[in-house]
């Protein structure tokens, strides 16, 4: 498997907080069959946390690589980013300060659980119009996306790579978080799985446990398609499809 969505590097936001909780984190996903993991601090949450410096943030990736290859820890790192979406975004995209998805043209990006979905696709297409892929970080989770499930369908359908957390769907973000995940499972809207894992003891990078739950709800074939095969291509830089027009 390989997840797209994971604060996994030590000491850079809210994720895990020392190389000891990154070094558990890593190991517990390869016991759980996980071969890659892209590292994503988050990026411009105002007040909180910025990581605009591109290069300490690839030190700091590359040194976190260096440590479990010492630890025998047979994890892949790729460089990224969940990057929080503000109207200075375009500004970032100019300057250079975003890391993609393994260097490809697939970026993460989140809102607040609360904005409207006009400013959403609005920035979007900003984002579509510098020449990248916008991956949608758990849109199950946005209060207009759970009021309105068809925007799932929209943006699936106008190139928008939609992610959801594999919490979602066993309820840690909420019954409304949970209802809204399984509605774009079963609609075929999606294109991948992520841990948005933060730490090793809640929220884990733990991946197999969806997979089971994918494979025994959707089916084996589904659960690959979104835990290997579309993130595998997004971080080819291949052009990757929803379920729906997979299956």
């Amino acid at each position: 498997m390989i997840d797209l969505h994971c604060h996994i590097l030590p000491g850079v936001d809210d994720g895990a907080a020392s190389e000891e909780e990154s070094c558990l984190m890593a190991q517990l996903a390869v016991d759980c069959g996980v071969t890659i993991i892209a590292m994503t601090p988050h990026c411009n949450v105002p007040g909180q946390f910025d990581n605009y410096t591109v290069v300490d943030l690839v030190k700091r990736m590359e040194q976190f690589q260096w440590l479990l290859q010492q630890r025998g820890i047979p994890l892949q790192l790729r460089a990224g980013m969940e990057v929080y979406v503000t109207p200075e975004l375009p500004a970032l995209l100019d300057r250079r300060q975003l890391l993609t998805l393994g260097g490809s043209h697939y970026l993460l990006v989140e809102f607040g659980f609360d904005e409207s979905p006009q400013f959403m696709s609005r920035m979007l297409r900003t984002i579509q119009n510098y020449g990248l892929i916008p991956v949608m970080a758990h849109p199950e989770r946005y209060y207009c996306v759970q009021d309105d499930t068809n925007l799932l369908r929209q943006w699936s359908d106008s190139g928008i790579v939609i992610q959801m957390n594999k919490g979602s769907f066993f309820g840690s973000f909420g019954r409304h978080a949970a209802k809204t995940a399984h509605r774009g499972l079963k609609e075929g809207c999606l294109h991948l799985i992520g841990s948005d894992a933060h730490s090793p003891y809640v929220r884990t990078t733990k991946m197999a446990e969806i997979r089971a739950y994918i494979a025994e709800t959707a089916s084996p074939e589904i659960a690959d398609f979104l835990l290997e095969k579309n993130p595998r291509r997004i971080l080819n830089d291949d052009s990757i499809r929803p379920i729906l027009a997979e299956f």
